[in-house]
């Protein structure tokens, strides 16, 4: 499957979500979508990179983005930043009111900053290396045993 599936199928969920569990699954699915387009991103443009570890695959990738040295790679590193923040928030944050860089924010405002900063990120990854990745593309990780 190509990463930008579970993007799509974030958008397609965002047209009909009215309550706080589909708000959530759908910054869930944009999340997923966008790390793992990042990720095949990345390693389309490094390919021997060492790959990323299984516990710290998702921080390590913003990181990485980060330490390339150029305007778009660091806007990537911070978007991708901002979204891990909200699927956290939306995965693990089970009380009300949610909080959202120390503010108070309801599920639906949360979906929509969710929305705009996937479409931001998706715009800088194509600036970043052109082009949606592949079906069935691989983040190299290392997986514990």
């Amino acid at each position: 499957m190509k990463p930008l599936d579970f993007y799509r199928l974030g958008l397609l969920m965002s047209d009909s979500a009215t309550t706080e569990s589909e708000h959530r699954n759908v910054i869930s699915r944009l999340y997923y979508g966008m790390h793992h387009e990042a990720c095949c991103r990345y390693f389309r443009e490094r390919p021997h990179a060492p790959a990323l570890q299984q516990g710290s695959r998702h921080r390590r990738l913003i990181e990485r983005y980060e330490e390339i040295g150029n305007r778009t790679a660091a806007y990537v590193s911070r978007l991708l930043s901002r979204l891990f923040a909200m699927r956290n928030i939306a995965d693990y944050e089970l009380g009300s009111p949610l909080s959202y860089r120390n503010l108070p924010v309801r599920s639906d405002a949360l979906m929509v900053m969710a929305l705009i900063t996937a479409r931001d990120l998706l715009d800088a990854l194509e600036t970043y290396s052109p082009g949606e990745a592949l079906d069935g593309c691989n983040c190299p990780t290392v997986y514990s045993s």
